[in-house]
């Protein structure tokens, strides 16, 4: 089986993934498995369930033996209690892409979960003075400033899922090394891909190695997102707000890969996490102009505030 890099680890996988690097020789993190069938469970609890799409419905229960993830497309994901063994077993529309993601999104979130780390839904950049991680819905441009703070010469941690390690002190763990852009952001960046359908997402996964960040790194600062209102002053593209410790772990906890499933018996471990990093990670409201008019000067003052550049402007 061929073996990745991927969040910092080494996955053998039995499926192969286009879009990650192959991994060096190292010590195996993850193994996945392809199963005819899935295995049988004993005392299993749901910790909650999420909507996809109109069509598709995901849901994550903790059992005896580890954690199991059954999609109504892809299948069921067994994931062991060490967070070490994944077991898939192939659904009734398992389409490749569709696979891929899922185990580079909610299947591995969970297994760093069952590890003990905190995985955010949001993307990340090394800079001189730490890596920052942006977090926000959708459509609120996350990738969108992940790619402008690495082409002004940072270099990309990740992009849609962030693993944390809690430390002391707190790193941020590097994940898949590729940017998804909307047709707006992917037009200002001069982004084509004639092959993209209407709803999806262009991929940009074509960096140089000195653009990219391989190892784990100092996380200095967590930015939620959010649109500037109508008392802000002009001449400022972007102003910060540092949020107390309390409602930070609370805003940690809503952009948690998977909190939206972690329910139940898993919600006090993950509230617990995000207690702990907001203690020592410092939390921003990050208000900024609407529009891409000013990122120039957005992608300025985020460099003022966080050092120069991890590597030589291009």
């Amino acid at each position: 089986m061929p073996d990745y890099s991927i969040f910092g680890g080494c996955l053998r996988s039995a499926i192969t993934f286009p879009e990650l690097r192959p991994a060096p020789a190292r010590e195996v993190t993850w193994t996945l498995r392809e199963s005819a069938s899935a295995a049988p469970i004993t005392g299993a609890a749901v910790l909650g369930e999420l909507e996809i799409n109109a069509s598709c419905r995901v849901r994550l229960v903790r059992h005896d033996g580890g954690y199991r993830l059954a999609y109504d497309d892809t299948g069921t994901y067994d994931v062991s209690a060490d967070g070490r063994t994944i077991t898939w077993c192939r659904g009734p529309n398992a389409g490749p892409s569709a696979v891929r993601a899922d185990v580079t999104g909610r299947v591995l979130a969970t297994a760093l979960h069952a590890a003990g780390y905190f995985c955010l839904h949001g993307s990340a950049v090394s800079l001189a003075g730490g890596t920052i991680a942006f977090v926000a819905p959708k459509y609120h441009g996350k990738s969108t400033l992940a790619l402008a703070l690495t082409r002004a010469g940072g270099r990309l941690v990740t992009d849609d899922v962030l693993p944390v390690d809690p430390g002391p002190p707190p790193e941020a763990i590097p994940g898949v090394h590729q940017v998804k852009l909307w047709d707006d952001s992917a037009e200002l960046f001069g982004v084509e891909q004639r092959d993209v359908e209407a709803g999806e997402k262009h991929l940009v996964h074509d960096f140089a190695d000195d653009h990219l960040m391989f190892e784990r790194t100092p996380l200095s600062a967590i930015y939620l997102l959010a649109v500037a209102g109508p008392d802000a002053d002009p001449s400022e593209p972007a102003r910060r707000i540092r949020l107390a410790d309390v409602p930070s772990a609370l805003a940690l906890v809503r952009h948690a890969a998977i909190g939206a499933l972690l329910g139940g018996a898993e919600a006090p471990a993950l509230f617990d996490r995000a207690v702990a990093l907001a203690r020592v990670v410092p939390v921003y409201r990050l208000e900024r102009v609407k529009g891409f008019d000013r990122m120039d000067e957005v992608i300025e003052t985020l460099l003022d505030w966080h050092g120069t550049p991890a590597r030589a402007t291009p």
